[in-house]
């Protein structure tokens, strides 16, 4: 019997508490410094405060990824493609990954290959 294929093209990850992956937005009004659920090759889940009410589906945004440790900070660009779970403090996004510089990809892989050793893959 087959496995069930997951929808998702890439394996996403949970950063560790203590060690969190910090998403600083760029381009809007508030420059905030917020915190990722999840990661993956294909995208990021970031949690916000709902000021980020004003965010639309298909928006455009351009982040500072800043991963943990040894690893560098890089730029990206996505796609709001996800506006989930909201709560009155918070609510998660999902912003696909559009651009990444070579070495923002090779680090983010080193990153997730980490977490995949850790047992910190998200289903």
């Amino acid at each position: 019997m087959a496995p069930i294929q997951e929808k998702r093209k890439h394996v996403r990850v949970k950063p560790l508490d203590n060690e969190p992956v910090e998403i600083h937005l760029m381009g809007t009004s508030l420059l905030d410094v917020l915190k990722a659920s999840d990661i993956s090759m294909g995208g990021v889940g970031i949690v916000a405060p709902n000021h980020f009410d004003e965010w639309d589906m298909n928006e455009t945004v351009e982040i500072l990824v800043a991963l943990p440790g040894d690893l560098a900070d890089f730029m990206a660009k996505g796609i709001i493609k996800q506006i989930g779970k909201k709560s009155k403090e918070s609510g998660i996004y999902g912003v696909q990954f559009t651009a990444m510089g070579p070495k923002g990809k090779q680090d983010l892989q080193v990153y997730i290959n980490r977490m995949i050793r850790q047992g910190r893959v998200l289903n």
